[in-house]
């Protein structure tokens, strides 16, 4: 009687141990519409800073401070810069990300001209590539 009471003790603490394991395992292999940690987290989110930018033979780091792009939350965002010997510009726009591209679509409005650009954010970084005026204007983003 003692070895049958061990034996299904035994028993029931490794299924104790095994099922949970098992739902961890298959709610990690279901999409991100589940609720997994991933589709939580939202993990672009954050402040993405510019590693250098170039306006046709100009680089822009030269006269500016910093120029950042912040992921507020999941549909808002925030551009700021500061020139050098200069004072902090901020302003607003909106964003989308396709979860399963990893694409980045940003919408801002500057002097009342809406600007939209479209990039892939790999490795917490991205580039913004539009032309201006005949020019290229290319930035490097890294998250920080």
């Amino acid at each position: 009687m003692k070895k049958r009471i061990l034996l299904i003790t035994v028993i029931l603490t490794l299924l104790l141990i095994l099922l949970p394991a098992c739902s961890a395992t298959e709610a990690s292999a279901t999409s991100d519409k589940s609720g997994s940690l991933k589709s939580i987290t939202k993990p672009y989110i954050g402040e993405y800073e510019c590693t250098s930018a170039r306006f046709g033979e100009n680089d822009l780091m030269e006269k500016y401070e910093f120029i950042t792009i912040s992921l507020l939350d999941d549909k808002k965002m925030e551009v700021s810069y500061k020139p050098k010997n200069g004072k902090k510009k901020t302003f607003e726009g909106a964003y989308e990300v396709n979860p399963d591209t990893r694409e980045f679509t940003g919408e801002v409005g500057i002097l009342g001209v809406k600007f939209k650009e479209a990039t892939k954010i790999e490795n917490g970084k991205f580039t913004l590539t539009k032309v201006i005026f005949s020019m290229p204007l290319v930035m490097n983003f890294k998250m920080k």
